[in-house]
């Protein structure tokens, strides 16, 4: 289907196109070469105007006859078509293979997306996500396919989520949608055997300790002298079948003051009956076909930590010599069981750091899964070459996300930001990041309950959306000869962010661009964003200045403002000349009135807006994401979230003219009635 032609400025990497028929953000292109060669693309951004659409594309480039992802070295040529791609070129230009780990489709389309099983064990994994936004179901979504692959698994479960595996998916509206990605309900229970720290198959760990461990392990640091007392006491019993009791005897008969203090925190070890000369083994948890998960939920963080260094430990020394075959180790809520240097040190975060830098040779893999990337260790994120990404906002998560991932741009990081729930980016299968629909579980999801119709919500069927307070009778009560009324949605970007760290949030019109804020007797709207946006830096600050303290001297504002005399003259003779600031003699004012707050904190909407299926009409945005991250930047708002919401109107028709009627406040807008004139 043809979709447009390239105008415009043309490169190796991107090109634009008018759109001549509907186009989606990351919808894949075809675009022939100068030499005839079907390239691959995808619609990076799309902006929408009262008469056109631009679409802005990014070039993925072809397979060669050897197999290999080649980039285009001649940019396309002026009005070249633009096709929607076929979806066996796109999987074949992917390099997307039907066999592996089947975790969903590629968004957008009916094309499985599969991991493949090997690399994962030879070069780790990571899911990572805010909460809420679907990283447990999404691991469940991979243990079972590791289950279906018949791949060795042993799962270090702090909350307990996983055990479930064990029963089949029976919740109603998931199991609708199973015909939608091809899978069935289905139990794990032959497959998976749950250990846990109580009642019966409870976890049990060596109680021949070694010296350093036992170090690792005590909830304090201790003292160079009780060290050497604890080597000495653990050195008598080489050779010996002992416990943590005859160690703590043999330190008991040393002479040595050192030796109270010491006893004590060892005491507190032996006090949590982990440990016991009848062990858990590495051949009893990783088994061929199987999956053994830990659950750890009875214990507290410290007891947790020593059960994942102590097995971790004994499960990479069997691996290594071969005792047990490769299997791969997951570690749910990573960042407290190896934790950024910065955060602390644990007694697991050694280990894990070890089989992260060397598992692999051995076929040992690691899958890290973490709701807050920036306090895992940054050594062990940087070691997964395959990252399962889903909604992340946080700026320093999303920011060790990026550190940790080679060759993603810009425009990866944004997307992080405005995944949907239920919807993955995921990197280092192929050589393009792929945003993927995670398909559905066959078995039952035991973490923090997902509403299924979010999980999978597309952008047309629920929508946050302001509530009405006013009714189709109580308009036509207060404006008589309506011939028609509807309903009608109007776009806002909702943005949420930290203002000299304060939680903020504001609200951008999704068509003009203004910012949306609450006034007396219902909404008020800036004028001029767009100005304030073109302005460099130092001349915006100026402006603000003048805005604030109504007038002030050349002197004040340089002093102030901390500019350099100089500098300060040349920037208010150009604000001068654009007529936003007035000079008289000697003082300056601004004739520039936006309309707007100074500050941002009075910015908002009282009311709040909730998830809604959708009703009524709506109308498209033509404002982007991007443009409300920049707005952000005008007042130093650090930008975390910009998501979709709609205003509610009631749209009346009088005299064959259209008008917007405030459907929470009851009030005529009658210049968003004029703007509409231009939209419909």
């Amino acid at each position: 289907m043809l979709l447009g032609k390239i105008s415009g400025s043309v490169t190796t990497k991107d090109f634009s196109f008018r759109a001549e028929a509907r186009v989606k953000k990351m919808q894949y292109l075809a675009v022939k070469d100068f030499e005839g060669k079907w390239i691959l693309a995808y619609a990076d951004s799309i902006v929408k105007y009262p008469s056109r659409t631009l679409v802005n594309a990014k070039v993925i480039g072809f397979r060669d006859s050897r197999g290999f992802l080649k980039q285009i070295t001649v940019p396309f040529e002026p009005e070249t078509p633009v096709f929607t791609a076929e979806e066996d070129f796109i999987r074949k230009t992917l390099g997307l293979k039907e066999d592996g780990l089947y975790v969903g489709v590629l968004s957008g389309y009916k094309i499985h997306v599969s991991l493949p099983v090997k690399h994962l064990i030879t070069k780790h994994i990571a899911v990572l996500a805010k909460s809420g936004a679907g990283k447990s179901y999404a691991t469940g979504v991979l243990l079972e396919e590791l289950a279906e692959n018949n791949v060795p698994v042993v799962v270090l479960d702090p909350h307990g989520e996983y055990s479930t595996l064990v029963n089949k998916n029976e919740k109603q509206k998931e199991v609708e949608q199973m015909d939608s990605f091809g899978v069935t309900p289905k139990s794990y229970r032959n497959q998976v055997n749950v250990f846990s720290l109580r009642n019966k198959n409870t976890i049990r760990l060596n109680a021949k300790l070694s010296a350093d461990e036992i170090i690792e392990m005590l909830p304090t640091k201790i003292s160079s002298a009780a060290k050497g007392l604890l080597y000495s006491a653990v050195k008598n019993m080489e050779g010996k079948n002992y416990t943590l009791r005859d160690v703590i005897e043999e330190i008991e008969a040393i002479e040595s003051n050192a030796k109270w203090g010491l006893i004590s925190l060892m005491e507190v070890l032996e006090n949590t009956r982990l440990f016991s000369l009848n062990p858990t083994k590495p051949d009893e948890l990783v088994r061929e076909g199987k999956m053994s998960i830990l659950d750890l939920k009875d214990g507290p963080p410290e007891i947790q930590q020593m059960v994942a260094m102590k097995i971790a430990k004994e499960l990479f020394e069997a691996r290594k010599y071969g005792k047990i075959p490769e299997f791969l180790l997951v570690v749910e809520e990573a960042h407290n069981f190896a934790p950024e240097r910065g955060f602390g040190e644990v007694c697991s975060s050694k280990i894990l750091r070890t089989i992260a830098s060397e598992g692999r040779k051995f076929g040992l893999g690691l899958c890290i899964i973490s709701q807050r990337p920036a306090k895992v260790d940054k050594n062990i994120l940087s070691q997964a070459s395959t990252q399962i990404i889903l909604k992340v906002t946080n700026p320093n998560d999303v920011k060790a996300i990026m550190d940790s991932v080679e060759g993603v741009g810009y425009g990866t990081k944004e997307e992080i930001k405005d995944l949907p729930i239920g919807v993955a980016m995921i990197v280092g299968v192929t050589e393009q990041p792929l945003i993927v629909d995670v398909r559905i579980r066959r078995s039952e999801h035991g973490g923090e309950s997902i509403k299924i119709d979010q999980k999978q919500m597309d952008f047309e069927e629920r929508v946050a959306c302001f509530s009405p307070k006013v009714n189709q009778d109580d308009v036509r009560k207060s404006y008589k000869g309506i011939e028609k009324i509807t309903f009608l949605n109007y776009p806002l970007w909702k943005a949420s962010g930290l203002f000299m760290e304060r939680d903020i949030d504001f609200y951008v019109d999704g068509i003009l661009g203004e910012i949306v804020f609450s006034g007396e007797g219902g909404l008020n709207y800036s004028k001029g964003i767009r100005v304030l946006m073109e302005l460099p830096p130092t001349q915006r600050a100026i402006l603000f200045y003048l805005m604030k303290h109504k007038m002030s001297s050349l002197e004040k504002i340089s002093s102030d403002l901390q500019i350099m005399l100089s500098n300060t003259q040349a920037n208010l003779k150009s604000l001068v000349e654009k007529k936003y600031v007035a000079a008289e003699e000697y003082m300056f004012k601004s004739m520039f009135d936006p309309n707007i707050p100074i500050d941002p904190a009075k910015m908002g909407i009282r009311s709040r807006p909730e998830e809604k299926e959708k009703t009524g009409e709506f109308l498209d945005f033509m404002i982007s994401p991007d443009f409300v991250r920049k707005i952000g930047e005008i007042w130093n708002i650090r930008i975390t979230e910009v998501r979709p919401v709609y205003y509610p109107y009631w749209m009346i028709t009088h005299r064959e003219k259209r008008f917007l009627i405030d459907a929470v406040n009851n009030k005529l807008e009658l210049e968003k009635s004029n703007s509409l004139k231009k939209m419909m």
